[in-house]
Parts: structure tokens; C-alpha cells; sequence
């Protein structure tokens, strides 16, 4: 519900803001080139829009990188894991120390 209101409250400020800005524009370039008339919001939208597809594109790459380096920590985890069990259970007891061997008894002669 509250997606559905914020939209509605976006559509209203993006329809108030077309309407007050449509004055006429052309935009003038490098050697010579200019564009024909078209109103000023449509460049502040697709300004917008491009911002906004480069800042997602950007983070979107950003998250893949992290994902991709979470994946391979995890492999890590697992055969790290593996290992240890590996050498848990080939690990035995170790056998108790052998008594000391007795001195030889010397006889008072």
C-alpha cells in the first residue's frame, strides 16, 4: 500500500513539474550542432533517467563483485571443512609413553 501511494505522490510531482517547466529549448554543441526545440523537462528527466541507470549499473557490478567473491570464500569454507574432517578421523590416539626402562640395581657388595 504504501509503494502504491509513493508512486502516486512520484507520478503527481513529475506531472506538476512537466507542466511548469515547458519552455522551448535547443541546445547548442561543438561545431556547430544544435538540437531543435523540445521542452525543458524532457532534459531534466532524461538526465535523470541516465543518472539513475548508471548509478544501478554501477552497483549492480559492485554487488556481482561481492557475490562472486562470497561464492569463492564459500568453496574455501567447504573444503577447509572437509580437510579438517579428513584429519579428524585419520587422527588416533596417540599411544601412552612407555614406562621408563628401570636402572639396572646395583648389589652392595
Amino acid at each position: 500500500m504504501i509503494r502504491i501511494i509513493l508512486a502516486v505522490v512520484f507520478v503527481i510531482l513529475v506531472a506538476t513539474f512537466s507542466t511548469l517547466n515547458r519552455e522551448e529549448i535547443s541546445l547548442r554543441y561543438f561545431f556547430g550542432w544544435a538540437t531543435g526545440p523540445f521542452p525543458l523537462f524532457l532534459l531534466v528527466l532524461a538526465c535523470l533517467v541516465i543518472g539513475m541507470v548508471l548509478g544501478f549499473s554501477v552497483d549492480w557490478a559492485a554487488s556481482w563483485k561481492l557475490k562472486s567473491k562470497a561464492r569463492g570464500f564459500r568453496k574455501q569454507v567447504k573444503k577447509l571443512q572437509k580437510e579438517i574432517e579428513s584429519l579428524t578421523t585419520a587422527r588416533t590416539q596417540p599411544e601412552p609413553p612407555s614406562s621408563p626402562p628401570e636402572a639396572p640395581k646395583t648389589t652392595a657388595e
